[in-house]
């Protein structure tokens, strides 16, 4: 059966249905043309220039990102910026591209179900925004769950908190979820774990007894990708679609 990029929407919409994206979001098909046939699909964090390198090498027809472009509006698409090039290589390469951003942190199983995951939580919960809060097997102290949120997401965090304590209840959200810590609170956490922190959402956090855990925008997002790919290629097989989808190796910084 020849599947197109329609056709990969339609199941991406089942997976992270639009109407759970934020008013301000850029999702959905991006750039390309809905009939493109798609044999081999890509799933990335983000649109670079190594992505579309690593689709091309793969014979990917289509790429599927979390981060979607043009996510503030442009009014040029320039080769000298990171974003422009990317999407110049994009369209060389006669590669579509497809987002799912808000839509999928608000799905279920969604990108902060990952991230549960990868940090072992248990019973976890769902809450607004997309927010998940579970559980730790043991109580851990706070240099013990950084050292530990540090080597399931491997990366290197910065901590919040004005004193020790036991770690056991721990809210998640990927990404720039730092002033959603009074959520984290309602929860009865003991710490939260999100990408990015400004300096008074941290202060506030403290201040009420929060442990807050900035592990890296990319660092707690990364996850979805798996999850996402996986998502895709078993909708694929269900419906008999001879598609196969590739998780994106490719890292935008040194690590």
């Amino acid at each position: 059966m020849s599947v197109t990029a329609s056709d990969i929407m339609s199941i991406l919409e089942q997976i992270a249905p639009r109407e759970l994206s934020e008013s301000y979001d850029n999702v959905g098909l991006l750039a390309g043309h809905p009939a493109q046939s798609v044999e081999r699909l890509l799933v990335a964090l983000d649109l670079t220039e190594g992505v579309v390198r690593e689709a091309e090498k793969a014979g990917a027809q289509m790429i599927v990102t979390h981060h979607p472009i043009f996510f503030r509006g442009r009014k040029n698409i320039r080769e000298d910026d990171a974003e422009g090039a990317a999407v110049c290589s994009l369209i060389r390469a006669h590669l579509a591209l497809a987002a799912a951003h808000t839509n999928f942190d608000n799905a279920y199983p969604g990108v902060n179900d990952a991230l549960s995951e990868a940090l072992g939580l248990e019973n976890v919960e769902t809450a607004p925004h997309g927010m998940r809060a579970g559980t730790l097997g043991e109580a851990l102290t706070v240099a013990e769950f950084v050292d530990y949120v540090e080597k399931k997401l491997d990366t290197r965090a910065r901590v919040y908190a004005a004193q020790d304590k036991r770690i056991e209840r721990v809210a998640v959200m990927g990404g720039a979820g730092g002033d959603f810590f009074a959520e984290a609170l309602s929860l009865g956490a003991d710490a939260y774990v999100t990408g990015e922190v400004r300096h008074h959402d941290a202060l506030a956090a403290c201040a009420q007894g929060l442990c807050l855990i900035e592990a890296g925008h990319c660092e707690t997002e990364r996850v979805c990708v798996k999850l996402l790919a996986a998502c895709l290629q078993n909708r694929c097989d269900e419906l008999q679609y001879n598609v196969t989808v590739i998780e994106s190796r490719e890292m935008p910084f040194m690590r």
